[in-house]
């Protein structure tokens, strides 16, 4: 998998709708969460999806866009927090920066 953050082209899913993981690289789901919007920096909030956390990435699914999606290997994340702050941004929310190497 590259680094940064990537675009899903294709929906890669298993039975259960969730995102198919390197598993042969021994990747595992630790968490999901729906009901995850996503902002990217001054673009509109994309529209609720769900969040998975595995031991290698975070990937956000659009439930509104079967084809939307983003991967983000841990690699990338370079600064995380969280903020409840609502004078800087509507609603609470995990702060990251994303880069490539």
């Amino acid at each position: 998998m590259g680094l940064g953050l990537l675009h899903f082209d294709v929906r890669v899913i298993n039975d259960d709708g969730w995102p198919l993981l390197e598993s042969d690289d021994g990747e595992e789901l630790m968490h999901v969460e729906p009901g995850v919007a996503v902002a990217l920096g001054s673009r509109p909030m994309e529209s609720p999806g769900t969040l998975y956390v595995t031991s290698r990435r975070v990937i956000w699914l659009s439930d509104a866009d079967k084809g939307k999606g983003y991967p983000v290997d841990f690699l990338s994340l370079s600064l995380h927090a969280v903020s409840r702050d609502l004078e800087t941004y509507p609603f609470p929310c995990i702060y990251t920066q994303v880069f490539d190497l």
